[in-house]
């Protein structure tokens, strides 16, 4: 039984590599890289890259059917973190703003501290080169016993 290229992909067996093909893709990767990676590509396109290619959908089809559902809008934020919005309850509205604006001040705070120790650490390490040259200063002022 004699089948062609296109039957044997079509009927689901895998066709080996031909010389021709391992030829280019090899000779590709050598003289310039794309070309080899075009004919990597292409068997990969075509189902004929590993054992079994052809019987299965390629790794990315589960993702795409997931991502193609209705509903699944791919990698994206939920609306209710990105967009703030009204809740429809205006007792929960209020408590939300007054969470968030406690929140806001405890940044600030926190942000205010951290400003403050980086201004201390300044002076600590201002007078800890000041202490090294004085002794150094003291040092080298000494008179040498000699």
């Amino acid at each position: 039984m004699n089948t062609t290229t296109a039957e044997a992909v079509a009927c689901g067996s895998k066709r080996k590599w031909s010389a021709l093909e391992l030829a280019v893709m090899i000779g590709g990767f050598i003289i310039f890289w794309p070309i080899g990676l075009a004919a990597l590509a292409l068997k990969l396109i075509r189902g004929e890259m590993w054992p079994g290619a052809a019987q299965s959908d390629s790794p990315w089809t589960a993702y795409k059917a997931w991502r193609d559902t209705p509903g699944n809008k791919g990698f994206s934020m939920p609306q209710a973190w990105t967009a703030p919005g009204s809740s429809g309850n205006a007792a929960f509205d209020a408590y939300k703003k007054e969470q968030l604006d406690r929140l806001e001040a405890e940044r600030r705070r926190l942000e205010d501290e951290q400003k403050a120790f980086g201004e201390y650490l300044a002076r600590l390490r201002k007078a800890k080169d000041q202490d090294e040259f004085d002794r150094f200063m003291a040092e080298r002022n000494q008179p040498q016993a000699g």
